[in-house]
């Protein structure tokens, strides 16, 4: 099945996709939320093609109204607060942490909206690639996170990997998964330095003191977490 790309890098929504299809009956009666929602494209691709899904979009823009699903216009802290939702089997948000005051304390509005057995999943801008780190060291700044923000800056809250996998962790999340996608053709590029790198950074990973298992700290930083632009982390309640 074609995923749409919707607003967010190639093969965001597809990777978000097919840890829904590993993990639940998406033909069955599931409550699923998907904040921020943007313009709508992902949450009217799960209705359509699986119309019994209760599929409700938040956002703080009104780009999603018109589409199929029920919409909410609200910041994400005071949908959750407000509305309050129970036994959520699925709540997704895909490339909006990076957007978002008070992250830990959404966490925890997302672990209560959640029915026990229920999935978190977020994406974001990976920040841990070869490119970003040489422009880190260069210019003082990561690829995808301007060097001097607008008033009203979109994309600010730069949240690196592990601290999105220490909040999964943190509020109890089990079976917590890391996948990097969004590779291009010019990524591709910085493969013979990547291959330099890795095997030094490899190294360090496995010897620093810290209770994460090898084979979790190989999941949060793969190889290809050097070329991918992207990563989704999901993990159940």
């Amino acid at each position: 099945m074609e995923v749409p790309k919707g607003n967010t890098q190639k093969g965001v929504n597809r990777a978000v996709y097919g840890v829904l299809i590993e993990n639940l009956d998406l033909k069955s009666t599931l409550k699923m939320i998907d904040v921020p929602c943007g313009d709508g494209i992902y949450a009217d691709f799960i209705k359509t093609n699986y119309p019994q899904v209760q599929m409700v979009g938040v956002d703080f823009f009104t780009q999603a109204q018109s589409k199929n699903f029920e919409f909410y216009q609200s910041k994400a802290q005071d949908y959750f607060k407000n509305q309050n939702p129970k036994d959520v089997d699925v709540i997704t948000c895909i490339s909006g942490v990076m957007c978002f005051d008070g992250i830990p304390d959404l966490f925890e509005l997302f672990q209560k909206a959640l029915a026990p057995g229920g999935w978190l999943i977020v994406t974001n801008d990976n920040v841990m690639t070869v490119r970003d780190r040489m422009s880190f060291v260069i210019f003082g700044q990561f690829k995808r996170f301007k060097l001097l923000y607008e008033k009203n800056e979109g994309n600010w809250n730069l949240v690196l990997p592990q601290a999105l996998n220490m909040l999964f962790l943190r509020h109890g999340f089990k079976k917590i998964n890391v996948k990097y996608t969004s590779i291009y053709a010019e990524d591709y590029l910085f493969l013979p330095l990547a291959l330099l790198i890795y095997p030094f950074f490899l190294i360090y990973l496995m010897t620093r003191k810290n209770n994460l298992s090898k084979s979790d700290r190989l999941k949060l930083f793969p190889f290809w977490s050097l070329l991918a632009r992207h990563y989704v982390i999901a993990g159940q309640k």
